[in-house]
């Protein structure tokens, strides 16, 4: 089997895994887990300032039809259903963690390169500790909700709400464009 036909049929098993009511309860458990981990994190890093932003409805339509594709598909896709193997669950608890943290890892390493060579105003927060902090939790809660549950949606998800709300109503688009708003998340 070729790598491309390897990939192909990951994702196609991922993208059609059932994805029903159980699989939603997961995702919203580890949103609410994620959520109290990581919101008193950001906000005691100032990665999240109150005042929350008020955003319209047409606001809130088109910064969320915006993100289901990037990053919350297109990084889910890469870094959890075409990087990690489909039987993950098969292997022993050392090569689950194994793959576990290269996916991980690899979903942090990201942003920081990003910033460097392809989306600039992003390079100053992407290198900075408290957002890695954020990224490696997401990344690892998305692993387990991928795993889990073998359906690309369910970290697709998790990931799209988690932006949707941090540049949504937390403004975090200000510290991608404003360098002195980002410094002031570096505590």
């Amino acid at each position: 089997m070729s790598l491309l036909t390897l990939l192909l049929s990951r994702f196609s098993q991922a993208a059609t895994a059932p994805f029903a009511l159980a699989q939603l309860q997961l995702v919203l458990a580890l949103l609410g887990l994620y959520g109290l981990v990581a919101i008193p994190l950001a906000l005691a890093s100032g990665l999240l300032r109150p005042p929350w932003r008020q955003l319209s409805a047409q606001s809130w339509l088109q910064l969320g039809a915006g993100l289901v594709l990037m990053p919350a598909l297109l990084e889910e896709g890469l870094f959890r259903v075409l990087l990690l193997p489909r039987a993950l669950l098969e292997l022993g608890s050392v090569a689950q963690l194994a793959w576990a943290a290269l996916s991980v890892g690899l979903f942090v390493l990201y942003h920081p390169l990003s910033g460097r060579l392809w989306y600039p105003p992003g390079r100053w927060l992407f290198e900075q500790a408290n957002f890695l902090l954020a990224c490696s939790l997401l990344g690892a809660v998305c692993v387990i909700a991928y795993v889990s549950t073998g359906a690309l949606w369910a970290p697709v998800l998790i990931h799209w709400f988690t932006v949707l709300i941090w540049l949504g109503p937390g403004d975090g688009a200000r510290d991608l464009t404003d360098r002195r708003s980002a410094q002031r998340t570096v505590h």
